[in-house]
């Protein structure tokens, strides 16, 4: 059960100039300085007989640096913990579990915040109903008790609005995961809370307004599924026009001189759908140039890196989602084209050689619970759910078209058995590296966040791996 924080009082506080909230949905701060306290009030007082209580509050504006929020009982002052908040993404859910007795006073005399780090206010959504706000788990509230089977569970929360997250490639992969699922109604859903009178209406990574355009080229991901569930949409043939608008001398679709693995997933795999349903040879063409050149330029000595610059620097040597986001490209880029004439049969091996490549490299990594490091080849730096989602993912979706390149190494049942382990009581993912905005080093310092995107990952695996 969800009980919401029905009333929170915050200091006052004025949200940055040239921020946004997103569908605007209310938010309220909690504010750096001495004495400034943010008290969340319940009018809810039952079903609260439970040994386990989660507080939890979702981010709805973005967050760039490192942020320490100290929870404790109004009725006695009590510290009941810190929430450790560093460069959260809008929509990134951060929890407090909590023993029974507290639980208890914080619903009969409320929870205050009082930030302990941090320059600038934290920003969180509050109850809304009015501007559309009905999702509890994205409110502050607490989690009480346990949903049941974890699987169930999941699927409940992915099946809603509780796994949106920002447009571009997180919400990319919820929809994917969506899409797979059978969840098509959720999926419409989320798009029309971004899509307004056939434009776009949202917030890029910083909170900034980017209606009418896209902030990148992590941001068309969505445009993939878009085109499943409308092929004539007009944001369909924007999108188009936008990455070749992004197209180099070489014909590489990419942001500024940064090329990167993510745009396999972003560009490549959009490009395709779009090319499928149009039966666009040209376009498939370019589909498959995205895909070709990634694998030509981003490896060097036997590791894939995420991001290559134009001047050959290499950056993130053997990231665990660097594989998710190149494997998930070039195998769903191959079901939408292959056998479709729309490439040669030459093109659609060399993509199936790469996909085999790179899966057999990742295999190497790959522990005995079939799991995945944040850096493949660096223990050290602890599984991360995300990356062995979405490289579990592309390895089911590769038998479920016939490709089984990784049969020496097992299937991906066991990746997700043990992915399951890291859900919440109400189904939601834990686990993740947080986004990588403020680069290698935290993706290397063990911090972990519960995640939608890695829903949205997870979902796909289940979905390809189908009923066990």
């Amino acid at each position: 059960m969800h009980n919401v924080a029905g009333h929170v009082r915050s200091p006052e506080a004025v949200l940055e100039v040239g921020l946004r909230v997103p569908f605007g949905w209310a938010a309220k701060p909690v504010v750096p300085g001495e004495g400034n306290v943010t008290e969340l009030h319940w009018e809810r007082q039952d079903a609260l007989l439970s040994d386990h209580a989660r507080l939890r509050i979702t981010v709805a504006v973005d967050v760039r640096d490192n942020k320490r929020i100290e929870v404790f009982a109004l009725g006695t002052g009590s510290v009941l913990g810190t929430l450790d908040i560093r460069f959260a993404h809008v929509f990134q859910l951060y929890e407090l579990p909590l023993p029974l007795s507290a639980a208890l006073a914080a619903v009969k005399k409320g929870i205050g915040l009082r930030m302990t780090e941090g320059d600038s206010p934290l920003w969180f959504f509050v109850q809304d109903e009015a501007a559309g706000l009905r999702e509890p788990v994205l409110m502050p509230h607490l989690m009480i008790g346990s949903s049941g089977e974890a699987a169930a569970a999941f699927n409940q929360r992915l099946d809603s609005l509780a796994s949106i997250q920002q447009f571009g490639w997180m919400e990319g992969c919820v929809l994917d995961g969506l899409m797979d699922s059978g969840f098509t109604a959720t999926a419409r859903k989320h798009l029309d809370l971004y899509v307004k009178e056939n434009e776009l209406i949202y917030e890029d990574p910083r909170s900034r307004p980017c209606d009418g355009s896209f902030y990148g080229i992590e941001s068309t991901l969505p445009i993939a599924m878009l085109t499943k569930l409308e092929p004539t949409h007009p944001l369909v043939e924007k999108a188009v026009a936008y990455m070749a608008s992004h197209a180099d001398g070489h014909g590489i679709i990419k942001d500024g001189d940064t090329l990167s693995a993510e745009g396999s997933y972003t560009i490549g795999y959009p490009l395709a759908v779009i090319a499928a349903r149009r039966k666009d040879k040209q376009l498939a063409e370019i589909a498959f140039k995205q895909l070709i050149l990634r694998r030509d330029l981003l490896w060097e000595s036997g590791a894939l890196f995420l991001r290559r610059q134009d001047d050959g620097t290499r950056t993130f040597r053997n990231w665990g989602r660097a594989y998710a986001w190149h494997l998930l490209g070039l195998i769903r880029s191959l079901e939408e084209l292959r056998g479709k004439g729309l490439l040669t049969a030459d093109q659609e091996q060399l993509i199936e050689e790469e996909f085999v490549h790179t899966l057999r490299q990742a295999y190497r990594f790959r522990d005995e619970h079939g799991l995945w490091s944040c850096f493949l080849d660096e223990p050290v730096t602890g599984v991360d759910t995300s990356a062995s989602a979405g490289i579990a993912a592309a390895a089911a979706i590769s038998s479920r078209i016939g490709i089984r390149p990784y049969s020496e190494c097992g299937d991906a049942t066991l990746s997700a058995t043990s992915l399951l382990r890291y859900l919440t009581p109400d189904g939601l993912v834990t686990g993740t590296a947080q986004s990588n905005k403020n680069g290698e080093e935290l993706q290397r310092s063990g911090y972990r966040v519960i995640s939608q995107m890695t829903m949205g990952l997870l979902g796909q695996l289940l979905a390809a791996i189908g009923p066990q």
